[in-house]
């Protein structure tokens, strides 16, 4: 049989760690009320999108609006007195200089300057609490996202530590992995990251290595480390399995084209031309390259290698 064949050669080839991690929101949050009060309206559902102090829900401020009155108007009683006790010190000060009035009395007047000042702050700061409870009777979203469940309904009464919403950020994701710790000298910052999840098949995705833990865990010797995916189309949701290739380096390695390798069979095979006759090897494949593939075992460099055998080659078939 006449064949054509191909050299096998030796070229850097990227060495990749295989892991696997878990998709996470880049911010995950379960909105609190923050306020005592009974909802009024609910603006949001699952899967909406918000922005950045959006509103998601109102509750009923009118006690909290009568609380922020009466705060105020005790603060303007304080600001009123402490403006009556200043002008009792500055005219307690001339008589003072003049000898008119002992210090003892000087000082008595000058105290209750002195706390009347205090008064008016302590009025200011429940005037300040009250309309910060008028403030928080309007729920807003505190970052742009997602809203992943409504937990409240109209007409509930809820409290500061009620559930309103959970709002999930997800462009871009974190990507979760666990690196054994035989391999956490390979990983570093800003290193590629590709991964696969099982929603969309063979389509890869990519990423780098943002955020790497300080400490190995003890109970399962691994190092938590993050990498950063850009999400701009919302394919990738939180929770998602991947399977995780990590670009750790390159090392020389034998390469032959694809076309000399029967990926069909299994074990994959090509056929080597040795004096005149094939010899078959079986060889375990390491990463494609374009139209070349890496060889991990059963051919060396130099090997004559048949390019697009017949399936009806055999080991020992006489060639030219």
């Amino acid at each position: 049989m006449r064949v054509t064949t191909a050299a096998a050669s030796e070229r850097p080839v990227p060495e990749y760690l295989t892991l696997t991690g878990s998709l996470l929101a880049d911010k995950e949050s379960d909105i609190a009320a923050d306020a005592n009060g009974k909802v009024l309206s609910t603006k949001v559902e699952r899967g909406q999108t918000v922005k950045k102090g959006e509103l998601l829900a109102t509750l009923d401020a009118s006690a909290a609006a009568l609380s922020a009155r009466a705060a105020l108007a005790q603060e303007q009683f304080a600001k009123t007195q402490a403006e009556q006790a200043k002008t009792e010190c500055d005219r307690s000060k001339q008589l003072f200089d003049s000898g008119a009035i002992s210090k003892a009395e000087f000082d008595r007047t000058m105290s209750q300057c002195t706390g009347s000042q205090w008064s008016v702050a302590a009025a200011a700061a429940q005037h300040g609490s009250a309309a910060k409870m008028v403030g928080d009777s309007a729920i807003r979203a505190p970052f742009a996202g997602i809203v992943g469940e409504r937990y409240v309904n109209v007409g509930q009464y809820v409290q500061p530590s009620t559930r309103v919403v959970s709002l999930y950020a997800i462009d871009p994701l974190r990507l979760e992995l666990s690196v054994p710790e035989a391999n956490v000298a390979l990983v570093r910052q800003d290193l590629p990251v590709e991964f696969r999840v099982s929603a969309y098949g063979e389509q890869g995705f990519l990423g780098k290595v943002r955020f790497i833990s300080p400490n190995v865990r003890q109970q399962s010797r691994d190092l938590v480390v993050e990498a950063v995916v850009p999400n701009a189309d919302g394919k990738l949701r939180p929770g998602m399995f991947a399977t995780v290739r990590l670009k750790v380096g390159e090392k020389p390695s034998v390469v032959v084209p694809v076309t000399t390798v029967r990926k069909d069979l299994d074990p994959p095979r090509t056929y080597a031309v040795v004096a005149g006759h094939i010899e078959e090897r079986v060889v375990q494949l390491g990463e494609q390259l374009g139209d070349l593939m890496a060889i991990v075992s059963g051919v060396k460099i130099g090997d004559a290698l048949v390019v697009n055998p017949p399936k009806t080659m055999h080991d020992g078939q006489r060639v030219e």
